[in-house]
């Protein structure tokens, strides 16, 4: 049998109702999967570390570094890896380790719940037995285990707070899907990836603004004088944004003055942004601004982070940014560009 190391960082998944309000509290997880699920004794020989108890809200760049000394620790000692965690920021770290873990050639499976263990109609328990068993296989990627599919993990949303079909890869097809059976998609899984060997560090000053109408891009210059150095537009469509009452292709010019990067997504998760499309793309390509391609947002935050972390030099993060590093976004032969 193989040896799985199971990293339990917190969730719903180990939540216990505690009586008399039924206020879900962390719980005992060892206990727990040894009460509600023997059975997965049967899939590997299983060992548990908690480096940590949270609500996947507040997991966060520091998190992200632990994981991952853990996991390059830990790396010879396993044939594949399990973290069980929170969904809402779970995409989010996924993400991080995937840019870090450049020269992963095992499997590395994140997946959580939306119910507790404990719960009688808990999607824990098969979320937990399937991720285990694809950790068991030839899957030398960082993927998010959820439902019934193994997704990307840098190419993952969640899509809803209580579906049990909870996340989604809108732009690239599963790696996995789960039936009676599990289907590798052996031609979905990452061939090639670049290892720049990034610092397990993470810069902040990258910054979302989510684009809407009416919404005044004046309001925002101060923090192109400031120390945020990646903008991340979330725009209309293929990527576009407002060009005459509120003039963000303005904006975009300002901010690549001071060399400053600004990168355009799109609100609609599934598709490509062209900034070739439309004028309003065309202009935004001009004043300085880069496609996210069909990288999501998430991954898009995260990859800005430690490339800012990494390296100075607006042009190698460009460099980098635009390059995919772990099957991230479509390449530019891909695209066509």
């Amino acid at each position: 049998m193989k040896n799985i190391l199971i990293i339990h960082t917190g969730g719903t998944f180990g939540m216990s109702p505690i009586e008399p309000t039924k206020t879900l509290k962390p719980g005992n997880i060892q206990s727990d999967i040894e009460k509600y699920l023997p059975e997965v004794h049967r899939i590997a020989n299983l060992e548990i570390q908690i480096p940590f108890n949270k609500d996947s809200t507040n997991i966060g760049p520091h998190d992200w570094k632990l994981l991952f000394s853990i996991l390059k620790r830990e790396m010879n000692n396993y044939d594949g890896f399990v973290i069980i965690h929170g969904t809402d920021t779970l995409v989010y770290t996924a993400s991080a380790l995937s840019f870090l873990l450049g020269d992963l050639q095992k499997p590395l499976i994140l997946t959580g719940s939306q119910r507790p263990l404990s719960s009688i109609r808990s999607d824990a328990k098969s979320n937990l037995i399937n991720a285990l068993e694809l950790a068991t296989m030839d899957i030398p990627e960082v993927a998010i285990c959820f439902g019934n599919n193994l997704f990307r993990g840098n190419r993952t949303k969640k899509i809803s707070i209580e579906s049990y079909h909870g996340f989604e890869s809108p732009n690239y097809p599963p790696l996995a899907t789960i039936g009676l059976n599990i289907h590798l998609k052996k031609q979905n899984i990452l061939k090639d990836r670049i290892n720049i060997n990034l610092q397990p560090e993470f810069d902040p000053s990258a910054v979302v603004i989510h684009v809407t109408p009416g919404l005044n891009p004046q309001q925002y210059l101060p923090m192109i004088a400031g120390n945020t150095r990646v903008f991340i537009l979330s725009g209309f469509g293929a990527g576009n944004l407002p060009n005459m009452e509120q003039n963000w292709i303005e904006f975009i010019s300002k901010a690549a003055d001071k060399n400053k990067l600004v990168f355009i997504g799109s609100q609609s998760p599934h598709g490509q942004v062209d900034l070739e499309l439309y004028d309003s793309g065309i202009l935004a390509k001009n004043a300085g601004a880069l496609s996210l391609d069909d990288m999501t947002i998430e991954s898009a935050l995260v990859k800005s982070m430690l490339l800012l972390a990494n390296f100075e030099d607006p042009n190698i993060i460009k460099k980098y940014f635009e390059q995919p590093l772990a099957g991230e976004k479509i390449s530019l032969l891909e695209s066509g560009k």
